[in-house]
């Protein structure tokens, strides 16, 4: 099958789409001949990153939520008539702090975004993902779930849960035809981070030299990864986690 073509005809719903990574997932995806729902809680910056793209199905949704997110699930199945893969990418980055000064609603909110959410989505999904014969659901997870960080402990934690959720999903559903992988990437150059930074050149100098490959990913090389998690070719691949992190946790 010709790799710019491998995921013809299939729908893939992502969320965390207005993001930098998720766009790149969302259009790469694309680019290989997939149906595409993208998903956000932001509205109005999900809408303006995909303006010119009208063949994306754009949902407004707290995945948090169970409602709502059950309602997006729902959506994307009553357009395009079926769901063959989901790439949970919806994450937040709570502020920083040591173990016992973490507010409880930054913990709360973490955990409820970042692990609850792909929980929820995986569970309104599979039975779609049944219905269609099998798909995939890929969990972008974090290099930080294998390390930590200093005064990162809600992160880490909930990309920790989040390999954990992805290895269970692979046993629980793979009679079903259903992989579970979770994708695991180092620091990649954001507007999250630099934002954070201040730029670009601050970003490298904090966080370059933590990574062997002495440089950031960047958001088409994880997408690239994906895509090929998501094909056929990756078809023996299901409960493990794929570090691509530049070397972050070999050293």
């Amino acid at each position: 099958m010709n790799a710019s073509h491998c995921l013809d005809a299939r729908i893939v719903l992502v969320t965390g789409a207005a993001g930098d990574l998720g766009h790149a997932l969302v259009m790469r995806c694309r680019a290989a001949g997939a149906r595409m729902a993208a998903l956000d809680h932001a509205g109005k910056a999900l809408r303006k990153r995909y303006a010119d793209h009208a063949d994306v199905l754009l949902i407004d949704c707290d995945i948090s939520n169970r409602d709502a997110s059950l309602a997006a699930v729902e959506q994307v199945v009553a357009h395009f008539g079926a769901l063959h893969a989901l790439i949970n990418n919806a994450a937040v980055a709570t502020p920083r702090h040591r173990v016992a000064d973490i507010p409880l609603d930054d913990w709360d909110r973490a955990i409820s975004v970042n692990l609850t959410g792909s929980f929820l989505m995986s569970r309104w999904a599979i039975p779609h993902l049944i219905a269609a014969g099998g798909g995939v659901i890929l969990n972008i997870a974090s290099q930080l779930g294998h390390v930590t960080a200093r005064s990162g402990a809600a992160y880490s934690a909930s990309k920790a849960a989040l390999h954990s959720l992805t290895r269970t999903l692979a046993v629980d559903y793979a009679q079903d035809n259903i992989r579970a992988v979770s994708l695991s990437p180092g620091a990649i150059m954001t507007s999250r981070l630099t934002d954070r930074y201040g730029d670009e050149a601050a970003v490298n100098a904090a966080l370059a030299p933590l990574h062997p490959a002495g440089r950031l990913g960047r958001p088409e090389e994880i997408a690239e990864t994906a895509l090929f998690l998501l094909s056929d070719g990756a078809s023996f691949i299901t409960g493990s986690d794929v570090l691509a992190d530049g070397g972050y946790t070999a050293v």
